[in-house]
């Protein structure tokens, strides 16, 4: 039984985050432009489903357009890597700003889901051919059209600006792709992020499901918090739960938050089509835990299971896919395939301790990176701590950082149980400044000069963080110097942000924002006074206008250099960010005045130091676009044109030495960029090497 109170005050936090995604800035100015409210309400919910690994990385675009006779609506769509599952989602908004739950009819939620189907259906054919192609909608239909025939299964995510009177009734998929509907309203959205979990509990009632009971050998009851039970489970019990709940059975395994959707394992599937009477023999099963589990012993000691609840496989996830898809993608009988299972029962606020550890020591499969366990890395738990301690100017309020979703939420009502409290934990611990792990790694990635990276989405580019930490934690001091410019950075992020929802651009801005600031990084060298915008608490005007002036040539850009290619996933690649970073764009005057002094100034860049005492040298149009040709090449293509230049004889040692030097430069990914007294020498080694090509093809015409 939801609680009205907790409900109402839940829906106020939730519009007040809708209208600061509405507005053109914090300030909101009033005659302002104001983004429509379904657009504000789907980026809410994605960051949100984002963050508690309930939604892959999604691109939002807003369709609405007529294919033949069939009306047509997404609001965001989204591959795995392997370009075999597609996400698609669509938005059904409320008529009214309410503070109350509006009923969203079954019927709304049927023409929504056909809608969405539609655009699928559409994009079997080239429509993109039709459209504008500066538009993000193009992007979507080409992608989804050139990955037509990879697709296997589509997942439709609905989300509801109310709540839904019944699930969608199911429909069939483009060409026999099977199609899973997963529904979000704000009641069930509700659920999950007051219940302090970072999953949502899926009960499953056995003997509805089986139509029996499941025998099961019950372990010693050693440790108090937990018990474990051994089990066999019979394929289409599998297939079916999976089939009901998909991935939210899979929230806690370690690898859910990478989204790894790789390929069915082939000697899985093997097994399931050929011999599946040894499935149980040769599969070494799966490892679940759950919350509660209904058991009746009987009198020779064997145990029944009745009813789970919270459920959560957090080993097997590749054995459960397969079965499901061995049933449902394949047709195949799974009468007689069976599962072993190994179910732990975890007691109370031991879940969170103890889920994780079992995650990593079940899986013996596949090696599983530490920083997948990344909530409880040393680092986060740091800055939490920094977090609780270290207060802003004026000791009246307080950064908030959450380290595992729901932290704040939590915190506001344990301490705020009366109105008056709350209002005292809202203006110590003002909801604007609360920022999580996946903020904080795109804030820093950026500043770092990795817009390509932060561009893969916010999961994968907090494991690229999770890595450099990783490799950097020997050279980190954690301190409240480094917390405060990391606030610092995160603010700038979101000024980059607002001033990108104030210009109103239609398309990548989430790739306008990250570029834009590794740019700004990048031409002054890194020596933004992150300090002394902890101490105004808010970025300076000049950062704001430099930024305001850059992003519409930034934007451009970007889907000129895409030459025709997807700009999204263009984005993604190290070349985008080399031309970018090519862009001659002027600095505010007022901006150099702000500029920290005694930092280190590199020798490379837009901005580099000069023969002249203390001054900066500005790069020269034919500098930056050496620099650019050069930066275009990977690290593979820069191997082979060195081994060229090393064999034709037609270069001194100093020229190999440099080309050498800019080589490591490209195995690193161009963290570090070549100097404008490096690219001649290299320029001068490509020209070579293409000239040695030209003559060889005209040596042997086709």
């Amino acid at each position: 039984m939801i609680d009205d109170e907790r409900l109402k005050v839940y829906l106020q936090d939730l519009e007040i985050d809708i209208r600061e995604a509405r507005a053109v800035d914090v300030g909101d100015v009033q005659g302002a432009a104001i983004a429509a409210r379904e657009t504000a309400f789907t980026d809410v919910l994605i960051q949100r489903l984002g963050g508690l690994c309930q939604i892959g990385e999604i691109t939002q675009v807003h369709l609405e357009k007529k294919f033949g006779r069939s009306n047509s609506k997404l609001n965001g769509y989204g591959f795995s890597d392997d370009g075999e599952s597609l996400e698609i989602l669509v938005t059904i908004p409320s008529r009214a700003e309410t503070l109350t739950l509006v009923r969203v009819s079954g019927e709304v939620l049927d023409s929504a889901l056909a809608q969405a189907l539609a655009a699928v259906h559409a994009s079997r054919k080239p429509v993109f051919e039709e459209m504008e192609p500066a538009h993000p909608e193009y992007d979507m239909m080409r992608r989804m059209h050139e990955l037509k025939d990879d697709v296997r299964a589509v997942r439709v995510i609905m989300l509801v600006d109310g709540v839904a009177a019944r699930t969608p009734n199911p429909v069939d998929g483009p060409d026999g792709t099977d199609v899973t509907v997963d529904v979000w309203d704000l009641e069930r959205l509700f659920r999950l992020e007051s219940s302090g979990l970072s999953y949502e509990p899926v009960e499953i009632d056995v003997v509805a499901t089986l139509g029996r009971t499941i025998p099961c050998v019950v372990g010693p009851d050693v440790g108090g918090d937990h018990v474990c039970h051994l089990a066999i489970l019979p394929g289409n019990f599998v297939a079916d739960l999976y089939n009901k709940h998909g991935s939210r059975l899979l929230e806690l395994n370690v690898r859910s938050f990478l989204q790894a959707k790789g390929k069915v394992n082939k000697g899985i599937r093997d097994t399931l089509l050929r011999d599946g009477g040894h499935f149980l023999a040769f599969n070494n099963g799966i490892s679940a835990t759950v919350e509660e589990l209904s058991v009746h012993i009987g009198a020779d000691g064997t145990g029944e299971i009745s009813q789970m609840k919270g459920l959560q496989i957090v080993n097997g996830g590749q054995t459960v896919a397969s079965i499901h898809r061995a049933r449902f993608r394949d047709r195949q009988d799974l009468s007689d395939v069976s599962v072993q299972a190994k179910i732990t029962l975890v007691r109370g606020e031991a879940a969170q301790r103890l889920v994780p550890s079992i995650s990593r020591f079940a899986n013996t499969q596949n090696k599983v990176n530490e920083t997948d366990f990344s909530a409880n890395h040393v680092y986060h738990v740091e800055i939490q701590k920094l977090s609780e301690t270290v207060w802003a100017p004026g000791e009246t309020s307080r950064w908030f950082y959450e380290r595992a979703r729901g932290q704040y939420e939590v915190a506001r009502a344990r301490e705020g149980s009366t109105e008056a409290r709350r209002r005292e934990f809202d203006l110590r611990t003002p909801r604007a400044k609360k920022f999580d792990k996946v903020h904080l790694a795109q804030a820093m990635n950026a500043w770092d000069e990795l817009p390509h990276i932060v561009s893969c989405g916010g999961q994968k580019n907090f494991v690229k963080f999770m890595d450099f930490m990783k490799r950097d934690s020997a050279d980190l001091v954690l301190d409240e110097s480094y917390y405060r410019k990391c606030v610092a950075k995160v603010m700038l992020y979101r000024e980059a942000e607002a001033i990108a929802r104030k210009l109103q651009f239609s398309a990548y801005r989430a790739n306008i924002v990250c570029y834009s600031i590794s740019l700004l990084t990048y031409r002054t060298s890194k020596r933004l006074d992150l300090l002394a915008m902890w101490d105004r608490q808010s970025v300076s005007g000049s950062v704001s206008d430099t930024l305001e002036s850059w992003m519409p040539r930034v934007q451009e850009c970007l889907t000129d250099t895409a030459g025709g290619r997807n700009v999204t996933e263009w984005c993604k690649k190290p070349e985008c960010w080399a031309g970018v970073r090519s862009l001659a764009l002027p600095l505010e005057p007022s901006l150099g005045a702000e500029l920290a002094q005694g930092l280190p100034l590199p020798t490379v860049g837009a901005s580099a130091v000069g023969r002249a005492v203390g001054g900066t040298k500005q790069l020269t149009q034919e500098e930056l676009h050496r620099q650019a040709r050069t930066t275009k090449f990977d690290a593979v293509e820069l191997v082979q044109i060195m081994e060229w230049a090393a064999k034709s004889g037609q270069f001194d040692e100093r020229d190999l030495s440099i080309g050498s030097t800019v080589l490591s430069y490209s195995v690193g990914g161009w963290r570090k960029i070549p100097s404008e007294r490096q690219t001649p020498t290299v320029c001068k080694i490509i020209d070579a090497w293409e000239q040695s090509r030209t003559v060889d093809d005209s040596d042997n015409p086709a």
